[in-house]
């Protein structure tokens, strides 16, 4: 069997795959690649919840055949070569890979062993701007819980009614809410791992196509981009109410410039994180004022010009949880919504209300 490829492309369709790759299987064959090739080419990825399909446009394919092989191994030598086209051959167990002066032999694995890629299996599918999917993701995904056994924050929970898609993702502290309009008919809610939203994270960021597809069967969710397919797992356990937590009215809005606070608030982290990890909100006859003190290191305070509209109010929040969400807004402005001392932010772009991100207020000493 021999394939010969552009480099560009074996490169690009391997850097889709590769975040799917199993990192702490003790099943061998799951760290590497499976390659299928007969009239098409595909190669497969997967962490047995997340699984990746991509098709491999090739120049010559000689012969057809399955083989696995170490995928970190096999893109490192794809990334290291520098002719514009790879010869792909297997001969017995072993891959060579040759591309001008340079050859490769790698070892080969079982393809047998290498789990089937399972689609969504349903007739109900949505189509949507990737840029748009894209958007929300990263919008959304910073807010998840990164401890794998906070189970039920692990991700990002998924709404699709009949003409929107909503995301929204919390790890208990704050919370990121994203809405879109889409027109699909269906009224369903899931719930996907963090590290299955990475690689979708991963196929859009690096796909070209315009559209993808999503399809959804109750156990998993399929997205098909041009050549790239990737399946998630739906996680067996329950998003909470997160309507519960959010605001449904405010004393004081604040009206700031998202530049000049997420400079402010630079300044501030230096304090604040050698000390109690906190940021001081005074907010009084438009200005905001923010403070940090460190018993060791010593103290900051920022001033800034603002339009205040309610009652004033001191507050205290984690600076890094502000930084995150305001590096997310793309007005030139942000308006900040609260109700007391005790009651969460309600953070969001100026005029707009398509997302927003809700912040837990810490007490203060």
């Amino acid at each position: 069997m021999k394939v010969v490829v552009n480099q560009g492309e074996l490169e690009d369709k391997l850097v889709v795959a590769s975040k799917a790759v199993s990192k702490r299987s003790v099943k061998p064959v799951l760290s590497g690649f499976k390659f299928e090739v007969s009239d098409e080419i595909f190669v497969y990825a997967t962490d047995m919840e997340t699984s990746v399909k991509a098709r491999i446009i090739a120049n010559e394919v000689e012969g057809e055949g399955e083989f696995v092989v170490d995928a970190l191994t096999m893109l490192d030598v794809v990334k290291s070569l520098s002719s514009d086209l790879i010869v792909l051959e297997i001969e017995g167990d072993s891959l060579t890979i040759s591309a001008g002066k340079s050859r490769f032999s790698l070892a080969t694995m079982d393809a047998s062993e290498f789990p089937e890629f399972t689609s969504a299996e349903t007739d109900s599918s949505v189509e949507m701007d990737t840029s748009i999917l894209d958007d929300m993701v990263d919008k959304v995904m910073f807010s998840a819980a990164t401890d794998e056994f906070m189970r039920n924050l692990y991700g990002i929970f998924w709404e699709l009614s009949s003409d929107s898609l909503r995301l929204v993702a919390s790890d208990g502290f704050r919370l990121a809410l994203m809405d879109q309009p889409i027109k699909s008919g269906l009224s369903l809610s899931f719930l996907i791992s963090l590290p299955s939203m990475k690689e979708l994270k991963n196929v859009l960021s690096n796909t070209t196509e315009p559209t993808l597809n999503l399809s959804f069967d109750g156990k998993r969710l399929s997205v098909r981009a041009g050549d790239v397919e990737l399946t998630m797992r739906v996680v067996d356990a329950d998003f909470p109410d997160y309507r519960r937590v959010l605001p449904d009215q405010y004393s004081t809005k604040v009206t700031v410039s998202r530049e000049e606070i997420l400079d402010a608030l630079k300044r501030v982290m230096i304090i604040a994180k050698k000390g109690s990890e906190a940021v001081r909100f005074a907010i009084e006859d438009g200005v905001l004022t923010l403070s940090s003190k460190s018993p060791d290191y010593g103290e900051i305070v920022e001033e800034l010009d603002v339009e205040v509209e309610g009652e004033s109010l001191v507050i205290a929040f984690n600076p890094r949880f502000l930084q995150e969400a305001l590096r997310r807004i793309d007005t030139p402005e942000a308006e900040l919504l609260l109700d007391g001392q005790s009651k969460p932010l309600k953070m969001k772009p100026l005029a707009r209300e398509e997302y927003f991100y809700i912040i837990m207020p810490i007490r203060m000493v």
